[in-house]
C-alpha cells in the first residue's frame, strides 16, 4: 500500500522575508512616536468675546482677564472653554436675563456645565456681577451684565476642577470688583 508523504517544504524563505516586511512596518511608526514628544499646548490670554460666544458680528463686547493664560478647549459644551491648569474655565452667554432670571440661570449652570444638581447656593451681588460657590459640585459660577449696547447680553463663567480660586479672582477683577465674594466659602486663606 502506497503512503502519502508531504512535499518538502520549499516557501519558508518567502513566508520569513513577508512576515519580516510587515513587523517593519508596524514597528518603525511605534519607535518614532516614542521618540518624538508632543509639542506643548498652544496658551492664550483668556479672553470673553462676544463674537465668539454669538452675540453679533459686527460689534463686540470683550472682556480681557490680564494675567489668565490657558490652553483653549473645544471639547465643551460653552461657547468658550480654556484648560487652566487643572481648572476648566467654561463661558457661556444669555440673552435678556434680568434679576430672577439671572440667578435662575446661574443655579442651573452648575447642573449643566459642572454636572452637578440645580444648586441652590448663596448667590452674591456686586454691583453688574454676581458670585456663587456650589460646594458639592465644587464650582464656582460668576456672572457679569454686559454695557453699553449689549446691556442685553449677560456672560457667564462656570470654573470647576483643582484649584479654581487664583483664576475666579483674576476674572472677578477683569468684571471690575476687588475680592471674590465667594473666597471664604472655597475655603482658601486670603494671603
Amino acid at each position: 500500500m502506497p503512503t502519502y508523504r508531504f512535499p518538502p517544504s520549499q516557501l519558508r524563505g518567502y513566508f520569513l522575508a513577508v512576515v519580516s516586511f510587515v513587523l517593519v512596518v508596524l514597528v518603525i511608526p511605534t519607535l518614532i512616536a516614542a521618540t518624538v514628544t508632543p509639542p506643548e499646548p498652544k496658551t492664550e490670554e483668556v479672553v470673553l468675546d462676544s463674537a465668539t460666544t454669538g452675540f453679533s458680528e459686527d460689534e463686540t463686547w470683550t472682556i480681557e482677564v490680564p494675567g489668565l493664560r490657558c490652553t483653549p478647549n473645544s471639547e465643551t459644551m460653552a461657547n468658550q472653554a480654556w484648560d487652566c491648569g487643572a481648572t476648566l474655565v467654561q463661558v457661556v452667554s444669555t440673552e435678556g436675563l434680568d434679576g430672577v432670571d439671572e440667578e435662575v440661570a446661574m443655579h442651573r449652570a452648575v447642573r449643566g456645565y459642572a454636572y452637578g444638581e440645580v444648586s441652590t447656593a448663596k448667590i452674591h451681588r456686586e454691583g453688574d456681577a454676581l458670585a456663587l460657590y456650589d460646594a458639592p459640585a465644587d464650582a464656582i459660577v460668576l456672572s457679569r451684565d454686559g454695557e453699553g449696547d449689549f446691556t442685553d447680553f449677560d456672560y457667564i463663567v462656570v470654573l470647576t476642577g483643582g484649584d479654581f480660586t487664583h483664576a475666579a479672582e483674576l476674572i472677578w477683577q477683569a468684571f471690575g470688583h476687588r475680592e471674590l465674594p465667594v473666597k471664604a466659602e472655597t475655603g482658601v486663606v486670603a494671603s
